[in-house]
């Protein structure tokens, strides 16, 4: 296993599995530093009937994606003939500020190769050693690899998306990587070639990237709001790290329906166009309807082509219909198995030359813009308070002032003993390397009127105003990142007519979003449940994907789980993404009680967090690091162990002589803490499928 890969299982145990509050491997630097600007609605706006489609289709389509409980939707923006007849946001989000776009990214930068293209300055058959020649490689057929393998992901190089949070030297390690396959010969997604696209077209350009595109795409299509995150070397990430909104987006859908034109200006070839939405290579069918152009996705059966990013973020475009159809989301998913995009294609991806006169779908124009203004709004996890209400009317059946009393039990300071969680979701925190936290409290305070929620964090303080009736907008400075948030809260009685509060906090900015319950149990300590969307349904499909391809690691998932408790590795993810916490007031005459209670569990899991912490330091250990004595030894008792699994022997695995790496797992392994139900790796049973690694190989 190559050492990044080593790295990156390390600090995905720190964080799911042993709960180290610190589990980065390099240091942190902040990334998102600078607040979105609300950008200029300056595209033309219509009616779906002037363009030659019925509100009745659009409306059939959001009604169809707010049925669907899988598509949380934060922006959706529909361009028909280069203007916009239909937009809609879920409340607390806006089609104007800007939103992260994780892969998207790429068919941007793919734009950029393609302006110097155009200009001749570079070429899709160059190969990339000579355009970086000061990076030296060890596997052969890394000569092989062009500028064309980068844009339609066949590089066959390992180093892979995966590795960014654990190297600061992207470039040297990609070079240095190890190869899957021939370049050329298969598709296998991998950002990694999208930043070396980045880097290629930073060198050629003399600038960065975003200087090339101010100049060249942004300044001609009016997009003056945006954001471009830097990797370690001080060029922009290429494949993810593009905020930009969906008014802009639309923009850039327009110029490429229009072959590289915007309002008359020439911004790509009309040949670069046509080469990025092409079909340049086959893609799994496990992946979606798509295969790949030029760091693009292109429909099997139509003309429709895709920019896409994870967690449903989309440009969905329709030549033959001359639409453009962008989308924010939040949603569980990493590629096109997208039920947002199942029903676009479904109400769009048709001919609709004749929509006006076939008049499928019942609705007209005022009941569209009804449905725009409300869009999502069944969909809320908060309930609006509405303080003209009366008695009767709400669950704990009382009027109300405009801050609602119930938030009156809250008031006050509330402590945590020490943990790595924080109040910004852990998808993020995990992306920026922003890991460093812990909850020590929070407060809740009425403030001239107005009602505060303050998260304090490893000592910092952020307040954040909490609205009833909406959302309330407040900016956080976490570690030198800056994010916009938007606070709105409700309480309520729960089926014991015990109150419950519920607290929700959307980033406009992000996918990602925060929801937080509380309660209060018997003895007056506060129960916080904190949850967050997208959710560790996606860690799951990362888990799945890496036990399929690295046999070493899939047998450490079934080690641990039988060592620890049946779907002891579901339970950490579940509990990293939302995690349960247990708080008791400032004051409070039982205060130390409940935290030394808190704390006795902390400490009863430390004999599980050793274990872990052994096997992954001694299981992924890079064997070139050991001696010869031990790497021998360590194989052997790795062998042995899985062996006695498959025949169900109760013997202990056999001790190699020697094998002081093998000695010390062993001993981790057959410690007896009375935790988590699971039987001795001796004693473990159905990991018949799994077969040790035993080359020294990389196998992912």
């Amino acid at each position: 296993m190559e050492k990044w890969a080593r790295k990156t299982v390390e600090l995905a145990a720190g964080i799911f599995l042993t709960g180290e509050y610190n589990p980065s491997v390099i240091p942190y630097a902040p990334q998102k530093t600078v607040l979105p600007s609300r950008e200029e609605k300056d595209l033309p706006r219509s009616y779906p009937e002037r363009t030659g489609v019925t509100s009745g289709r659009i409306l059939a389509l959001l009604a169809a994606l707010e049925r669907e409980k899988r598509a949380n939707i934060h922006n959706l923006l529909i361009a028909k003939d280069g203007a916009v007849i239909s937009e809609c946001s879920h409340p607390g989000f806006d089609t104007n500020v800007w939103h992260l776009a994780h892969s998207m990214s790429k068919s941007i930068t793919a734009l950029a190769v393609g302006m110097l293209v155009d200009d001749g300055r570079l070429s899709v058959d160059m190969r990339v050693c000579d355009l970086l020649p000061e990076y030296r490689f060890s596997d052969e057929r890394f000569a092989d690899i062009t500028v064309k393998n980068l844009l339609n992901m066949t590089s066959g190089v390992r180093f892979s998306e995966v590795g960014s949070v654990t190297s600061q030297r992207w470039t040297e390690d990609f070079f240095a990587s190890s190869m899957a396959f021939n370049p050329g010969e298969r598709f296998h997604y991998n950002s990694m070639n999208s930043y070396i696209l980045a880097r290629i077209a930073s060198r050629i350009s003399g600038g960065t990237l975003c200087t090339l595109l101010e100049k060249r795409l942004f300044a001609p299509l009016g997009i003056r709001s945006y954001f471009w995150e830097l990797g370690p070397e001080g060029v922009e990430k290429g494949g993810w790290g593009l905020y930009m909104s969906s008014e802009s987006w639309c923009k850039v859908g327009i110029m490429m329906l229009s072959g590289g034109l915007y309002n008359g200006v020439r911004i790509l070839s009309s040949d670069w166009i046509s080469e990025c939405t092409s079909e340049q290579v086959q893609t799994p069918t496990t992946l979606g309807n798509y295969n790949y152009g030029y760091q693009m996705w292109v429909s099997r059966d139509s003309d429709a082509f895709l920019f896409n990013g994870m967690f449903g973020q989309d440009m969905w475009v329709s030549p033959q219909n001359r639409l453009v159809v962008c989308v924010n989301s939040g949603n569980n998913e990493l590629f096109q198995k997208s039920p947002t995009l199942y029903a676009i294609e479904t109400y769009l991806n048709r001919d609709l030359s004749n929509d006006l006169q076939e008049s499928l779908f019942a609705g007209d124009l005022n009941d569209l813009r009804k449905r725009e203004e409300e869009f999502f709004v069944s969909r809320h996890w908060i309930r609006p308070y509405r303080p003209e209400l009366k008695r009767g009317l709400r669950l704990h059946k009382r009027e109300r002032a405009d801050l609602p009393a119930e938030w009156e039990e809250l008031v006050g300071r509330f402590n945590f003993v020490k943990n790595n969680h924080g109040i910004l979701p852990l998808v993020i925190r995990a992306m920026q390397n922003n890991l460093k936290n812990t909850v020590d409290g929070f407060v809740f305070e009425r403030v001239n009127g107005s009602f505060f929620f303050t998260v304090v964090e490893a000592g910092v303080s952020y307040p954040m105003e909490v609205g009833f009736s909406d959302f309330k907008e407040s900016v956080i400075d976490y570690h030198g990142e800056k994010y916009l948030v938007r606070v709105m809260g409700e309480a309520m009685e729960d089926e014991d007519r015990n109150m419950l509060y519920k607290i929700e906090l959307l980033f406009p900015e992000l996918p990602s979003l925060r929801t937080v319950k509380l309660s209060f149990n018997e003895d007056g300590s506060l129960k916080v449940r904190m949850s967050e969307m997208p959710n560790n349904r996606i860690a799951d499909l990362y888990v799945a994907d890496m036990q399929k391809n690295n046999p070493k690691i899939a047998f450490f998932y079934e080690l641990i789980n039988k060592r620890l408790g049946k779907n002891y590795v579901e339970a950490r993810l579940d509990n990293a993404f939302s995690p349960t916490l247990i708080g008791a007031r400032v004051g409070a005459v039982n205060y130390t009680a409940i935290m030394d209670s808190e704390r006795e569990k902390l400490r009863a899991g430390e004999k599980t967090v050793k274990i872990i912490n052994t096997v992954i330091e001694k299981f992924f250990h890079d064997e070139d690091e050991m001696n010869e004595e031990d790497r021998a030894g360590f194989r052997t008792f790795i062998v042995d162990i899985m062996d006695r699994i498959k025949q169900k022997l109760p013997a202990k695995p056999k001790r190699t002589v020697g094998g002081k790496a093998a000695v010390e797992v062993e001993e981790a392994l057959l410690l007896t803490d009375g935790e988590g139900g699971g039987a001795p790796v001796s004693e473990c049973e159905g990991a018949s499928e799994i077969t040790p690694d035993t080359d020294g190989g990389e196998n992912g």
